[in-house]
């Protein structure tokens, strides 16, 4: 998904914004509000989509580190709402912004 330009992000439309969207040109914002791993702590979605237009190799890199960043955090909410019998909690949490 990094590699089309596909990132991740809970507030975005089904879970995915295509950075590559002209919309992003300007947009000083991390990929995810909130989100701690080094892209969004470092860069915004309009150098993101500068670097995918531009086809630097450093575009997918940093989409990848921002997914898999998102999966695991995803991951270890999974696994604690598991622990603490709370999984359908955590679901409809999710599930009610599709």
């Amino acid at each position: 998904m990094a590699r089309t330009g596909t990132l991740l992000g809970k507030s975005a439309k089904r879970f995915r914004i295509n950075i590559l969207n002209k919309q992003f040109k300007d947009d000083a914002r991390p990929i995810e509000e909130g989100c701690r791993c080094y892209t969004c702590c470092h860069h915004s979605r309009a150098y993101l989509r500068h670097l995918f237009v531009a086809k630097e190799a450093l575009a997918i890199r940093l989409a990848t580190v921002h997914n898999l960043y998102f999966l695991e955090s995803l991951m270890g909410q999974i696994r604690a709402a598991i622990r603490e019998r709370r999984f359908a909690e955590l679901e409809n949490e999710w599930l009610c912004q599709f």
